[in-house]
């Protein structure tokens, strides 16, 4: 065998698509394909090849003028098209992208979106992702009638165009809407039989209520300790090294405070999925008096965010809002502890004549499933609420 044939059959598949003569059958073969970061304008003219097998392709970081032929790609169920710049003209209404009808996954994150148009989108998404853009205008939203997780975090929706978007999309299963402009809840997310994660937090809305909120717990008696900058902090917390946990923008590591043995949690990224790191801060302070889910004892600010709790915690997701006047969010939360409660139950060791044993073992298996089945109820009205849950638990 050739030195060039050697070299050849090395190649990455990445490496051979780009090539102005790749090889057909080494192509035709491939499944998944990165193309992260190449410099391409276009797709290579030679995609077509990967048309058999290819079911994943990530074209993130290019400096992409169109995705035309993505459409040509008939197994294709997962496009990453991250940060490519695709907000100019590169998403058409009735372009390429939309006759990529076998796509469920897409993601168009950071590319300078300002319009969401479902005519430039496949009709079979699944799934779709579109943080961090500048959306603030829906177009023929009932063209993405089959999504079921929807990230639209860090956009500029504001209420009415969510609605109008949440109304037309009757699968929802996850919404994520963090840091837009919406001066009230999204009404129409609570006509979701399904939606069990819903995250809100870092609009106007819930900025307020936190505001408010804080201001009230800052004023108690047993208010969360707040170390004003990076001296009083070193004198009050002391960081170790070894780490509890770690996360996408946040790591968990083993400390002091006044010398109580504590998890100190540091943040380091500003933007996530469900909001931002000011706002997670936020919103465990308000929490320092759930000492079944978590003690918040002290928070800073410099030299970075952080935070010393006695029980680990993920309050990504959470946001402020009016108990009073929303009481749906509660049932959203409470279909999301029903499918915990169902995964729970899948692991419970089942006995040759399909029960979960007898005496207090079958007993408790039962009011498991009892309370799954009301908090998974098609209806939000039929749920209880988590007082009620308590009660019966």
């Amino acid at each position: 065998m050739s030195a060039a044939r050697e070299e050849e059959e090395e190649e990455e598949p990445a490496s051979l698509l780009l090539r102005l003569e790749p090889t057909a059958s080494r192509l035709a073969a491939i499944c998944r394909l990165d193309l992260r970061k190449a410099g391409l304008k276009r797709l290579p003219a030679s995609i077509g090849l990967c048309a058999t097998c290819l079911e994943q392709l990530d074209v993130g970081g290019n400096p992409l003028e169109s995705l035309d032929g993505v459409q040509t790609l008939g197994r294709l169920r997962v496009l990453f098209a991250t940060g490519c710049a695709l907000g100019g003209r590169g998403l058409p209404a009735g372009g390429p992208l939309s006759r990529a009808d076998s796509l469920f996954m897409l993601s168009l994150k950071e590319n300078g979106l300002a319009v969401l148009d479902g005519e430039a989108l496949p009709p079979k998404l699944g799934w779709l992702i579109c943080a961090q853009n500048a959306i603030a205008e829906v177009r023929a939203p009932h063209r993405l009638s089959h999504v079921r997780k929807l990230m639209l975090s860090h956009n500029l929706l504001d209420a009415v165009s969510a609605d109008l978007l949440i109304e037309a999309i009757p699968a929802l299963e996850m919404l994520r809407l963090a840091c837009n402009r919406m001066e009230t809840l999204p009404a129409a997310a609570f006509r979701h039989p399904r939606l069990a994660w819903f995250a809100f937090g870092g609009n106007p809305y819930s900025a307020r209520l936190c505001a408010a909120a804080l201001s009230a717990a800052d004023a108690a008696a047993d208010a969360v300790a707040t170390l004003k900058d990076a001296s009083e902090a070193g004198r009050e917390v002391a960081v170790g090294e070894e780490e509890l946990g770690r996360g996408s923008g946040a790591v968990v590591k083993r400390g002091t405070w006044q010398g109580t043995p504590v998890a100190c949690k540091l943040w380091s990224a500003e933007l996530f999925s469900d909001g931002d790191a000011r706002g997670e801060w936020l919103m465990g302070r308000l929490t320092g008096g759930c000492a079944s889910l978590v003690r918040t004892l002290a928070a800073w600010e410099t030299p970075s965010l952080g935070m010393a709790v006695v029980k680990l915690s993920d309050l990504g997701a959470a946001c402020a809002y009016d108990r009073h006047g929303h009481t749906a969010v509660e049932k959203l939360e409470v279909r999301s502890f029903g499918l915990l409660l169902l995964d729970l139950l899948s692991h419970l060791q089942v006995s040759h004549d399909g029960t979960f044993g007898g005496g207090e073992a079958a007993a408790a298996a039962a009011a498991l499933r009892h309370a799954a089945a009301a908090c998974t109820a098609e209806s939000l009205e039929a749920r209880p609420s988590f007082a009620e849950l308590c009660a019966e638990l």
